[in-house]
């Protein structure tokens, strides 16, 4: 049945009618947004005060994402641009970190450090706590020592020399030698120790051991002590009446007492 527009009727009735009942309609608790989706301008905002927001799908953001609270994050953060850290940031599970790392500001670790690749260091570095080293360490520039150090171990020096101020010890001379700083060292090669001074030396084998000085010589072998290129002197003997009388072989070059 058709029905009959009266214009000489207003419809302000219908207008109060929808008004009045927008005016006790309940709140939107549930609705749904399609194609057309949200769009908020003019300065506006969108607050949620005691509820949630999930994103299942995905969220762009080309402004500013400020965020004042805790973020938790479950799932794979990834980030292919700058990310700045001003303040203080806690990492309590594993990290791990294929690319490059800079720190241009302090560093500071307090836990145990595990270091499984090549590592290189090009400024200086401190350690004022225990520094252990388990396996090799080599040292290809000048090491300096400035405090007390302790030698558990063997000291292997395969080339070079052990400067200690005026004190070397060079292990390619002459089977390993010791020299003084004050002239004079120690020499010693298969089975023959060989001691050096200012015109004077001194000679150490298996069964004999020698003094060489002014051309003069003393050697002490288990045969005999022989004095060569000079007299036997001794400055000062104490005298007896019952001295036994002495007697030089001029044969064999020995001196006998006579009972």
């Amino acid at each position: 049945m058709g029905q009959i527009d009266n214009m000489a009727q207003g419809n302000l009735g219908d207008i109060l009618r929808r008004l009045r009942a927008l005016e006790f309609a309940s709140n939107q608790n549930n609705m749904a947004v399609g194609r057309g989706g949200i769009r908020v301008h003019g300065g506006g905002g969108i607050t949620i005060e005691n509820g949630g927001l999930v994103v299942s799908g995905s969220a762009t953001i080309s402004g500013l994402l400020e965020a004042s609270g805790t973020i938790n994050m479950t799932g794979t953060f990834t980030a292919t641009g700058d990310v700045n850290l001003n303040g203080p940031t806690d990492i309590a599970g594993n990290t791990t970190i294929t690319g490059d790392v800079t720190s241009t500001g302090h560093f500071t670790q307090t836990g145990p450090t595990d270091l499984n690749g090549t590592t290189t260091v090009a400024g200086d570095t401190t350690v004022t706590g225990d520094f252990t080293v388990n396996g090799p360490m080599k040292t290809t520039g000048t090491l300096d020592v400035e405090g007390v150090t302790t030698l558990k171990a063997t000291l292997n020096v395969t080339s070079g020399k052990i400067v200690a101020s005026g004190l070397t010890i060079d292990p390619a001379v002459s089977g390993g030698s010791l020299v003084f700083a004050g002239g004079g060292g120690v020499q010693g090669t298969s089975g023959v120790t060989v001691v050096k001074g200012f015109g004077n030396a001194g000679l150490i084998t298996d069964t004999t051991a020698s003094l060489f000085a002014a051309g003069m010589s003393l050697d002490v072998s288990p045969a005999a002590v022989t004095v060569n290129g000079g007299p036997l002197r001794i400055p000062s003997m104490t005298s007896t009446t019952n001295a036994a009388n002495v007697y030089f072989d001029t044969s064999t070059g020995q001196l006998y007492y006579k009972p």
